[in-house]
């Protein structure tokens, strides 16, 4: 699996990027919206869900092998994982029932390792 780096026409401006905070449960609604309204095609998480017992971020993406999740009009299905090393990258596919435009490819690599201080 390769990254579409320069590869889609949404990605032509290089360097501009969305900084977002990872969702929480009533928050994902409103993540996914922005990612299908933004034209996002690589999503990069830089948080792992809990630190110690506290939650820090929902998971807002489906499992690959296991059912689509919902969140509003949009659907978003994982189609295939890769483990790496240092992170794990999953294609998904956004999915919205008011678009014509029903489908698109998203890259999301979530890091594992994190500098602490």
């Amino acid at each position: 699996m390769t990254l579409p780096v320069g590869q889609s026409a949404s990605s032509q401006v290089v360097g501009r990027y969305i900084g977002s905070q990872g969702p929480l449960l009533e928050t994902v609604v409103d993540f996914w919206r922005m990612v299908w309204e933004q034209q996002v095609h690589l999503v990069v998480m830089l948080t792992a869900e809990t630190e110690g017992r506290r939650v820090k971020c929902h998971r807002y993406w489906p499992q690959c092998g296991q059912s689509a999740s919902r969140h509003g009009r949009l659907t978003v299905s994982c189609t295939s994982e890769e483990k790496r090393s240092s992170a794990t990258v999953r294609e998904l596919q956004l999915s919205n029932d008011d678009d014509t435009v029903s489908c698109r490819e998203i890259f999301y690599a979530y890091y594992q390792f994190f500098i602490t201080t």
